[in-house]
């Protein structure tokens, strides 16, 4: 439906210089995202390596790259390379970014970064420290939907927010190394809204949740989580990340935001790959319910603007909003997570940062 204004929710860069992008990693989310999205958008790659040779030359081979390297070492050697797309598990992700950092190569890191805050910190300041940039692959924030919703909120069509609610119903596709995992649902799903709430609304002050096993024990982590981020400002954000649901007609995530002169409904398209949407309804734009076409999706759009972020901050020198030092508030958030459902109780963000949190 035609409306009277345009939402702005497409990101723009001026990107001159061709970057070589080294990948690190040859599974699902490197063949279905990662590089579609690059090809797409025209962007180099110098190759890729995985942990075995055989993967990265099928990868490489599927996709027509220059190269597959026989090793981490040989990528990261490699003088032509500037950045590296590291895309494995983060248990994983702190000795690779180590060894990139020291060979100058800038890291666009797989979220989340690192299994827990003070890990995620110790691979900022690695970065920082070695002078190389770090990018986090929040690619949630860079849904259309997510974004069209962000350019609502600001231009003030809904007023002032009061409640915002993300609901997923739905079991994940765990990889097997992720069983062994003390911590699931919070780190792997819960990260991404927990960024979306913060990229919509702002870091919160405090965080109330709770967490479930699985209840046949086949699993670790935690199976369901829920949370309240709480403001000071009085606005309250909830979700319910459900992986034990039933494999019901209507699964999913649907995300709601009620302000005081309107409301935002949004279906980001996963997990059933369909194109994300959005319907509004604003007291400012008279007694109807809106519902524009977006153009693009998360699922695999979203993965060319992370990889655009390091590249436009490395042309402008300007910290992009997805930076490790920036996505250390996000870690800090799944962080409060764990603690409150261990603690029973809100824990402040400022706790996790200033390191007052108690483990």
């Amino acid at each position: 439906m035609k409306i009277g204004f345009e939402l702005d929710y497409i990101p723009q860069y001026s990107i001159e210089k061709k970057w070589n992008i080294g990948i690190i990693g040859s599974g699902f989310i490197i063949k279905e995202c990662h590089l579609p999205a690059y090809q797409n958008a025209g962007y180099q790659i110098s190759g890729i390596t995985s942990r075995s040779y055989e993967n990265a030359k099928k990868a490489a081979d599927q996709f027509g790259l220059p190269r597959a390297y026989s090793s981490i070492d040989e990528l990261l050697n490699d003088p032509s390379v500037d950045i590296v797309d590291i895309a494995v598990p983060p248990h994983l992700q702190k000795d690779i970014i180590r060894k990139a950092a020291r060979h100058g190569k800038h890291i666009l890191a797989q979220k989340p970064v690192a299994t827990n805050y003070l890990d995620a910190k110790e691979i900022v300041d690695i970065c920082e420290e070695a002078g190389v940039n770090l990018i986090v692959n929040q690619n949630g924030r860079f849904d259309p939907a997510i974004r069209a919703t962000k350019d609502l909120i600001d231009k003030g069509y809904i007023g002032k927010p009061v409640l915002s609610t993300i609901q997923l119903r739905f079991k994940p596709h765990w990889q097997p190394y992720q069983k062994e995992y003390e911590r699931l649902m919070f780190l792997f799903m819960s990260i991404h809204h927990l960024d979306q709430f913060r990229y919509w609304f702002g870091t919160p002050d405090r965080i109330y949740a709770s967490a479930v096993p699985h209840p046949s024990g086949e699993y670790k982590g935690e199976y369901l989580g829920a949370y309240n981020l709480e403001y000071d400002s009085g606005f309250l954000a909830t979700a319910v990340d459900d992986g034990y649901t039933w494999d019901e007609p209507d699964f999913g995530v649907y995300y709601k935001i009620v302000g005081t002169d309107g409301v935002i409904k949004l279906n980001v398209g996963w997990p059933s790959g369909g194109p994300s949407k959005i319907k509004f309804y604003s007291k400012q734009l008279g007694d109807v319910w809106y519902t524009p076409n977006l153009s693009g999706s998360w699922f695999p759009d979203a993965f060319k603007y992370t990889m655009a972020e390091m590249m436009s901050s490395l042309e402008s020198g300007m910290e992009s909003s997805i930076s490790g030092r920036n996505n250390l508030e996000t870690m800090a958030m799944v962080e409060a997570c764990y603690l409150s459902s261990q603690q029973k109780r809100a824990i402040s963000i400022h706790e996790i940062i200033s390191g007052l949190a108690s483990k």
